[in-house]
């Protein structure tokens, strides 16, 4: 009897620890499912995650191969940039150049006209002053320069420029030009009377015509006093120097002619001449006419008076021998 008890006992006692068991094992099973789920709730999210990492693995390989491209496209660019700069400095940059030292001198130049005009306007604006206090008026007279070519010599220039300032003449104006093949200059000069500076290159051809070249004409202005000193204050061996200038640089040149007033100089590929014309004949001939036909204006030269004309073609021999 009491070996059943004991066995009811432990069977009790089994059951009972069975049913707690079980009671704990069910009160367990929603936390296992909850757990579950949400294991398949990150599956799908890592899924989820490799295909979002997927595209922007996609993204940055497209992105990488657009900045290849682009920067294939820049170096492209950039090559011809670099040569269309290559082109403009071979071709246009000295082609700029160029015209802009052309503008330049062209800016230069017309500054200086412009202040040449504005010193020619205050000296007549001086010269009103005087006439108006009483003073002799200014003679002006014309000259001209010119040769065969689009261009002068500078020295040729200079040269006339010089000559006429030591007669005493003030230079007011200069308009050079060029026509076809030959280039001139008008020369409009005061100081002088026109009489006044026949008579001083009358005496300047007697001395030219005793030396027999422009070498020799120092030595002989100062061998053959002047005839009549020029009321410009110039001594004659001044003024001869000035005229051998002149005729060196005339020398130099194949074809063309000088005139200060009255004094013609023509150089011809045969010959070199100088003459003064009478004021009747200046007044039929200006620098224009003589200029433009040095052919011509030899010959009217060989028309003159002895004491108006020198030949000074042995000049043009002395010089080459030398």
């Amino acid at each position: 009897m009491t070996a059943i008890l004991i066995l009811l006992c432990l069977a009790i006692a089994g059951r009972e620890l069975y049913l707690s068991f079980d009671r704990k094992r069910s009160g367990t099973a929603p936390e296992i499912a909850d757990i579950r789920t949400q294991l398949t709730a990150l599956k799908g999210t890592r899924e989820e995650l490799e295909e979002f990492r997927g595209v922007q693995r996609e993204q940055l390989e497209r992105l990488a191969a657009g900045q290849v491209t682009h920067a294939e496209s820049l170096q492209e660019t950039d090559a011809r940039i670099r040569s269309l700069i290559s082109q403009i400095n071979d071709r246009m940059l000295p082609e700029i150049n160029d015209q802009l030292t052309q503008q330049r001198g062209s800016v230069d130049r017309l500054t200086g006209e412009v202040a040449r005009l504005r010193g020619h306007l205050i000296g007549r604006l001086d010269q009103a002053v005087a006439a108006s206090l009483g003073a002799d008026p200014v003679d002006t007279v014309a000259g001209g320069l010119g040769t065969e070519g689009t261009e002068a010599p500078s020295g040729l220039i200079r040269a006339y420029e010089r000559f006429a300032e030591r007669y005493g003449l003030r230079i007011e104006l200069s308009d050079p030009t060029g026509e076809d093949t030959n280039w001139k200059a008008h020369y409009y000069l005061s100081g002088r009377s026109p009489r006044g500076l026949e008579r001083d290159f009358i005496d300047l051809v007697r001395r030219l015509r005793a030396s027999g070249s422009a070498s020799g004409a120092t030595s002989g202005s100062a061998s053959g006093g002047a005839s009549g000193g020029t009321s410009g204050g110039a001594s004659n061996g001044t003024e001869t120097e000035a005229a051998n200038a002149l005729l060196h640089s005339l020398h130099d040149i194949e074809m063309g002619g000088a005139q200060v007033g009255p004094f013609v100089l023509v150089r011809t590929p045969e010959a070199m001449l100088c003459g003064v014309l009478s004021l009747a004949e200046l007044r039929k001939a200006g620098p224009a006419r003589l200029l433009a036909d040095p052919v011509g204006a030899a010959v009217r030269l060989h028309g003159l008076p002895e004491s108006r004309f020198c030949d000074l073609s042995a000049f043009n021999g002395s010089e080459r021998s030398r």
